[in-house]
């Protein structure tokens, strides 16, 4: 496993919004070629202009597409490393629902919350025959035994595919995390830095893929 950390600091465009908050853990885990890294800094660079201290911390399993990848997002004015801790984690996103369990078994604090797309990505054991995949509902079971104080569950690739380039399947669960409700600033500022990161054609596909991942999140606090 590899470990990248950075700090920044921000001054942004939102002071003015700005909440006092001592530290904000949350861990975007998928699988390598599902895009939760640019979605990571997207997150990222929203925070900081939104006048915050953001720290992020990356890890990589396998190195071929397929592997475990995990960025851990920690903000606040009490936060001093990328690392974060058993059992501190506010908010996971999984992209992929057994890195969702997986990184809830080790990080999930208390009353936390989960969003997991469920589309998984099936290993080459249980391709195989040697191994189980768990069902959705095992999986969150699993999850809300841990303490989790919601489950979010959707299919965020197959809303990608609606919209026509299941790689946007990454903003979709961006889009997500804006909507989960426990951000200290608005998901206007996520969704403009959405703007700012694409241009043209692209810029309208990724902003309706974050408007339909943030009203997917919003239905499922409600449900």
């Amino acid at each position: 496993m590899s470990l990248r950390g950075y700090l920044t600091i921000g001054g942004g465009l939102d002071m003015a919004e700005k909440s006092d908050i001592k530290e904000l853990n949350i861990v975007i885990a998928g699988v390598g070629g599902q895009g939760n890294i640019l979605a990571s800094e997207i997150f990222a660079s929203a925070a900081v202009r939104a006048g915050y201290k953001v720290r992020v911390g990356e890890t990589f399993g396998a190195a071929q597409r397929g592997g475990p990848v995990a960025s851990y997002i920690r903000i606040g004015d009490d936060v001093y490393g990328p690392i974060v801790t058993p059992g501190s984690v506010s908010l996971i996103v999984g992209f992929e629902p057994m890195e969702a369990l997986r990184n809830a078994f080790r990080f999930l604090a208390p009353g936390g919350i989960v969003i997991m797309n469920t589309r998984p990505v099936i290993p080459p054991a249980v391709s195989m025959g040697k191994d189980r995949y768990p069902t959705i509902e095992e999986i969150k079971d699993s999850i809300m035994k841990l303490g989790a104080k919601q489950v979010i569950a959707f299919d965020a690739t197959k809303k990608a595919e609606e919209l026509g380039y299941v790689i946007t399947m990454n903003i979709v669960m961006l889009g997500a995390l804006a909507g989960s409700g426990i951000l200290p600033f608005s998901p206007d500022v996520v969704r403009e830095t959405v703007k700012d990161r694409f241009s043209g054609s692209i810029q309208e596909l990724n902003l309706k893929a974050f408007d339909v991942g943030f009203e997917a999140a919003r239905a499922g606090l409600t449900a």
